[in-house]
């Protein structure tokens, strides 16, 4: 459409404009013969009156016998099969060399004769040549798809907003451009998963968003859940560039906590944690209890060990190959709130050094207080732990 307007507006321009220089080149012409061929004496020294009329009416004759084809524009010229007829003299008309009506232009200029100035008026008619006309349209279709071909598509308003964002984030016009230019508009489409990764892996200072947009971008990470984005990005920081593993950590579904008790290891959604022998242990304790019953677990007084509770994490100490040292000390001390808190501190900085404190939180403790005891337990649900025996 933009093709087609473009050109209707530009043949009819250069027709007129044809059309303007073939009447100023005939004024000219037409205005010299004039002064050559009619006499002073032709003319009254009163506007709009003649002394021979007749001599006018037969030069005039004369004149347009001469115009009848007298105009042959090029070729490729718009205008074609133009009829130039002198119409009037100082109010005199003038006979036509051919039948048919006059040309529809018309021209009017002013020749001076015996001391005034006598309005001469022409007729210029002219077709389109449509051969040319064509040729024009083609010639500016061509252009169009040269243009078209050299010059990037125009960005959309979504890319726009992208490049504006880039800028103000602080990269330069020009790589704000080549970055957001390579992406179509789908690729630009993020939802709340893509945008939430697209946040937590673009750092700005170092300016990668580029491959922090093509992992955003995965229709992989677009089907994650949004709380499952920090899972992806945890796991693209322990290994950078492996996007499978990463999203196999994210998209895990079914038990996370997973305790392996003749290996003494502990595994958060599929990923090892490295966490002390006896500190397992003791999550391994809080993990039973989840599995067996509501989990709570009361802390013993800080001057009463608990010594039936430390038989008992003895007997799985000793059961899974635990320390020496930690299981003599439950058997013949019980358990005490002192070991107790410094467990489970342990495992806290165990779990938020390799997890984050966000992430680890689901993962540790819960406190509450019962017959003025305080009481933890895990805060998983037994349905997101298994134990490996």
């Amino acid at each position: 459409m933009l093709w087609l307007a473009c050109s209707a507006l530009l043949i009819a321009l250069l027709y007129q404009g044809g059309r303007a220089v073939l009447r100023e080149a005939l004024t000219e012409a037409v205005r010299a013969h004039l002064l050559l061929s009619l006499d002073e004496s032709h003319f009254s020294s009163a506007q709009n009156r003649v002394n021979d009329g007749e001599a006018l009416q037969r030069i005039g004759l004369q004149i347009n016998r001469a115009l009848r084809g007298v105009v042959r524009p090029d070729p490729w010229s718009l205008c074609r099969d133009c009829r130039v007829q002198l119409r009037s003299i100082d109010g005199v008309a003038l006979a036509a060399a051919q039948d048919g009506p006059a040309p529809p232009g018309r021209i009017r200029f002013e020749l001076p004769r015996n001391q005034l100035q006598r309005e001469v008026e022409l007729a210029l008619g002219c077709s389109l040549n449509g051969t040319a006309a064509l040729l024009v349209a083609a010639l500016l279709g061509v252009q169009f798809l040269v243009i078209g071909w050299l010059l990037p598509p125009p960005l959309s308003r979504r890319h726009r907003r992208w490049i504006n964002r880039l800028l103000g984030e602080g990269y330069s016009g020009q790589r704000a451009f080549e970055l957001v230019s390579g992406l179509d508009a789908a690729q630009l489409r993020l939802n709340s998963a893509q945008r939430r990764c697209l946040e937590l892996l673009h750092e700005p200072d170092a300016g990668n968003f580029a491959s922090a947009m093509a992992v955003a971008g995965d229709a992989r990470v677009a089907a994650l859940a949004p709380g499952d984005i920090d899972w992806l990005v945890l796991g693209l920081a322990r290994a950078p560039g492996d996007l499978d593993a990463a999203l196999g950590l994210a998209a895990v579904r079914g038990p996370e906590v997973v305790l392996d008790l003749p290996r003494a290891t502990l595994a958060i959604r599929g990923l090892p944690l490295a966490v002390g022998a006896t500190p397992f242990f003791y999550y391994a304790w809080y993990a039973l209890a989840r599995l067996e019953g509501d989990g709570w677990l009361a802390n013993p007084a800080a001057n009463r060990p608990d010594r039936a509770a430390g038989q008992a994490l003895a007997q799985l100490m000793s059961r899974y190959g635990g320390h020496g040292r930690a299981i003599n000390d439950l058997e013949e001390n019980g358990l005490r709130a002192r070991t107790l808190d410094q467990n489970r501190s342990k495992l806290k900085d165990d779990l938020v050094a390799a997890l984050g404190e966000e992430l680890a939180a689901p993962y540790l403790f819960e406190s509450s207080r019962e017959g003025g005891q305080t009481r933890y337990r895990l805060r998983a649900s037994a349905a997101q732990i298994r134990l490996l025996r």
